[in-house]
């Protein structure tokens, strides 16, 4: 019943699977060894993990940016609501002209400042 060719094919099978696990083991060994395999793996991690951590910024900036256009909103609803219809008026026309002139109204606004500071200059001299 044992049959030399049995045999050494038992041998034959026990050499490959031993021959086998001694490649798994240099292979498992030698990518521990590959500092840079490893380096660049944490590399893409962190890459990876700061995509994701950019990504919940946006959505909370997004988020506070809706809130704070909400409250703004309601602010000038208020504002609106509790300022006289002629103040209101003037400033609603104020506004326009700024619109239509905005080069000439920054102009004057500069303008207004150099003349201030230069009066307070003088007056402190």
């Amino acid at each position: 019943m044992n049959d030399p060719v049995e045999s050494h094919g038992s041998d034959e099978l026990d050499r490959v699977r031993r021959d086998r696990d001694r490649a798994r083991a240099v292979s498992e060994l030698s990518d521990k060894a590959d500092v840079r395999a490893r380096a660049e793996d944490k590399v893409h991690e962190a890459a990876q993990t700061a995509r994701e951590r950019a990504a919940d910024v946006g959505e909370q900036a997004r988020a506070v940016a809706g809130q704070v256009r909400a409250q703004a909103v309601q602010a000038a609803d208020t504002a609106v609501a509790k300022t006289p219809d002629p103040v209101l008026t003037r400033g609603l026309q104020a506004a326009a002209i700024v619109r239509r002139n905005p080069i000439p109204v920054a102009a004057a606004a500069i303008s207004g400042v150099v003349v201030f500071w230069l009066v307070s200059k003088r007056r402190r001299a």
